[in-house]
């Protein structure tokens, strides 16, 4: 069995996994998605920093590089967009899997 075959069907053991733990697994999903494109400007700065350190000079794209992520990571990491974006994630909750997440299922206590 080739790699992309084996990695395919650990993809799809991981998603029956999550199924049949009774969560609904696009919320899940996606925050590995939001964590994974957090951490790609940030692995790439230090990359730039750890091999400019290395060499010992910085060239003009590593500079342009290490610029344009510190901004990128300056944006991103502002504690309210964050809170912004795991608060939306929460709303992809759906328990009982009927497609329609948990949070807009509630109904008021008036």
């Amino acid at each position: 069995m080739n790699i992309p075959q084996k990695l395919i069907n650990s993809i799809k053991q991981s998603y029956k996994s999550v199924r049949v733990a009774n969560i609904h697994p696009t919320g899940i999903l996606a925050t590995r998605v939001l964590v994974l494109i957090m951490l790609v400007p940030i692995l790439l700065v230090v990359t730039q920093y750890i091999m400019a350190f290395i060499s010992g000079y910085v060239s003009d794209d590593a500079n342009k590089i290490i610029s344009v992520g510190i901004n990128i990571i300056d944006h991103i990491f502002i504690p309210s967009v964050l809170t912004a974006l795991v608060g939306f994630l929460a709303l992809w909750i759906d328990k009982d899997g009927n497609g329609i997440p948990d949070k807009l299922e509630e109904e008021d206590k008036r």
